[in-house]
């Protein structure tokens, strides 16, 4: 993990206002080490997870969703982290801890709400997306595309009569989302991301994407493709109004974006037409 940037004074100051959001559950970060080794031992996981009451109630809704379809019930906690395997587990972990995150404020037209969605559908388009693309790993881009936004999902809590500001004027669509953010606040929320995720010691290509996902091209080139997934897909969530429809009001996705990123224009527009079903695992 690179060392963290020297931080913006402001961010300093708004961290300091806000010691609150500072903290990512211990058992996410655990879980998430946890299911990222092929040697990991389901025994230890399904312990781990027992601890957390909140994640236990969430794979077990999971599990027996709609998006399954089993004929039989599943009941038992260890029988559903079986049969949904680590992925799932780990797609399910981050989704409940991002979900826990936000408490039930509403700014403006928005809600915290609106801000989660939008992330889910962003995580579920980048991990389709690379699936296509065999050009990064589908469950890293899941993890990078749910935590893109955190910043932003934490700031606006923390002080919503901003924000309130900050969505009226970003709803004008005259400047750059983060452009708008800089003059409310004083930083952008992947300036903010990026520091919240080097300090949970998250992995650094999901720091790499906060930070860069609306300008991917200056993103250091060894994390170059996660970004720009995450860009496509932010751009794509927006423009089709899932959740937080304001980010990437003035993004486009080019022809070269989706070259560099191995992906063709029917590709994206297929898997965005799956969304709706896709997101039902995460949407329970």
């Amino acid at each position: 993990m690179t060392q963290i940037a020297e931080i913006n004074p402001t961010i300093d100051d708004f961290l300091a206002r806000h010691q609150n959001i500072q903290a990512m559950p211990e058992s996410t970060i655990r879980i998430l080490r946890m299911t990222r080794d092929s040697n990991c031992n389901i025994s230890q996981l399904f312990k781990l997870i027992q601890q957390d009451a909140a994640l236990s109630a969430r794979i077990m809704k999971a599990v027996n969703s709609s998006f399954y379809a089993l004929q039989t019930k599943i009941t038992r906690l260890d029988r559903a982290v079986a049969f949904m395997g680590l992925k799932a587990v780990k797609e399910v972990t981050v989704s409940s801890s991002l979900s826990g995150l936000c408490k039930d404020v509403a700014i403006g037209s928005y809600s915290a709400r609106d801000l989660w969605d939008h992330s889910v559908g962003v995580a579920i388009l980048a991990r389709e997306m690379s699936i296509h693309s065999k050009n990064i790993d589908p469950e890293d881009a899941f993890l990078a595309g749910m935590l893109h936004d955190v910043g932003l999902l934490l700031a606006v809590q923390s002080e919503p009569e901003k924000s309130r500001g900050l969505f009226n004027a970003a709803d004008a669509g005259e400047f750059p989302f983060t452009e708008v953010e800089q003059s409310v606040f004083g930083f952008n929320h992947c300036e903010l991301g990026e520091h919240l995720s080097q300090k949970w010691n998250l992995p650094e290509y999901v720091a790499c994407v906060v930070r860069w996902h609306h300008c991917p091209e200056k993103a250091p080139e060894e994390f170059r493709a996660f970004c720009r997934h995450v860009f496509i897909a932010d751009s794509l969530c927006c423009h089709g109004k899932v959740g937080f429809p304001l980010t990437c009001v003035l993004q486009e996705v080019s022809d070269q974006l989706l070259e560099a990123a191995r992906l063709s224009r029917d590709t994206v527009t297929e898997v965005m037409a799956k969304l709706p079903i896709l997101l039902r695992l995460h949407l329970v």
